[in-house]
């Protein structure tokens, strides 16, 4: 069992804790880096902006050395600056994590034993100072490999942000006494999509599933202002479905590689977090259709029943939807006025990097319910 306590995503070490409040520079979303507003930066720019949040943040040194470097390349026309001519890489696309992503996949896989002496997923411990000539030979040995990985969408799933959506579940079945029936736009492996099949500890109490691998204790600070245990035994998920324009599968290893690629290597906790994940979910995976939500959407929003509360979730996704795209799904929602939606989203001050909104109905105005780091914990309740 994996226990994840509200501050790991500050400090792997820590047991308490709440959310840093930026008070002077937004601080942009770890996952992103801002990449969404890179307008017309050129690559070796995004590079070098997602390295200066790194820095900011305090996070990943490994992850700092390997994208200055790369900047670098791309600059002199090196290996990276091939591997990603000819590769569409729009603002939002985060080119960035795409390499990484290729590259700690082909660490994970065991196809780069040398790089794997760097990261600490694989066991690695030797210094980052050294790092970036073993990456280089990795790359010209695996050009093919990596820069078919780098056409692949960044796909985090991060299971951390189920005890977002545990919390709003909380919320809205407080709000209504309804059976919830949840759908989720750009779901991935469906990890969140059970959210409430997994463990929450809250002053002494167990809500969700004390069987669970994957245990959150005290993930919210302070926790929604209702009576958590006993909403907690009266919520029931009736039904849930996902889609994804490339969805994986939590039961198939190589899916799940790829699913651990993107995160960070240096970043244990949240290894041991999506490792507990996967092993919930492959117990009883919900089905994720291979489609565009616009497409998606219609045809599961037409199941929807009087009895129950159709939720429509989505987080940390809409970097990755176009112009076109997103106005056909806010069209859909806007057809449906019985249907909720519920988000977790970059938010739009400086208060934290995420926040989690609501429209119950989904016509009416916005309402934060908590703030939150990008990667879900650390969580507090806003309203």
């Amino acid at each position: 069992m994996v226990d994840v306590r509200r501050a790991d995503d500050r400090d792997p070490g820590a047991t308490s804790g709440t959310l840093t409040t930026v008070s002077q520079t937004p601080q942009l979303p770890y996952g992103g880096a801002g990449d969404s507003d890179a307008g017309r930066l050129g690559l070796s720019a995004r590079f070098r902006r997602h390295a200066d949040a790194l820095v900011r943040s305090e996070r990943s040194p490994l992850y700092i050395r390997l994208i200055r470097a790369a900047a670098d390349d791309i600059d002199a026309g090196g290996v990276v600056a091939r591997l990603f001519a000819g590769i569409s890489a729009p603002p939002g696309s985060v080119p960035q994590l795409r390499l990484l992503g290729a590259l700690h996949y082909l660490v994970l896989s065991g196809h780069a034993p040398a790089l794997a002496a760097f990261y600490p997923s694989a066991g690695g411990d030797r210094p980052v100072d050294d790092l970036w000539p073993v990456a280089d030979a990795v790359m010209k040995e695996h050009f093919d490999q990596v820069r078919a990985r780098l056409h692949r969408t960044v796909q985090t799933n991060e299971p951390g942000r189920s005890a977002v959506l545990f919390a709003g579940l909380l919320w809205l079945t407080d709000r209504h006494r309804r059976p919830i029936r949840l759908l989720e736009v750009g779901a991935s492996a469906g990890l969140n999509l059970v959210a409430d099949r997994y463990s929450y500890v809250v002053g002494g109490r167990e809500l969700g599933d004390p069987a669970s691998p994957l245990r959150f204790v005290e993930p919210w600070s302070p926790p929604p202002p209702i009576d958590l245990a006993a909403t907690a035994s009266s919520l029931r998920v009736v039904a849930r479905a996902g889609c994804d324009l490339s969805p994986l599968d939590p039961t198939r290893s190589d899916d799940q590689l790829t699913l651990l690629s993107y995160i960070w290597p240096d970043e244990l906790h949240r290894i041991e977090r999506m490792r507990a994940a996967l092993s919930a979910a492959e117990r009883d995976p919900v089905p994720v259709a291979a489609a565009r939500a616009s497409e998606w959407l219609p045809e599961a929003l037409s199941e929807v029943r009087d009895d129950d509360l159709t939720v429509v979730w989505h987080s940390v996704m809409r970097q990755y939807v176009d112009t076109d795209e997103w106005a056909a799904i806010e069209r859909t929602l806007d057809g449906h006025a019985e249907v909720v939606r519920l988000s977790m989203e970059p938010a739009r001050d400086r208060e934290a990097p995420m926040q989690l909104t609501v429209h119950d109905p989904v016509g009416a105005p916005e309402i934060r319910l908590a703030v939150c780091d990008d990667h879900g914990l650390p969580i507090r309740w806003a309203t």
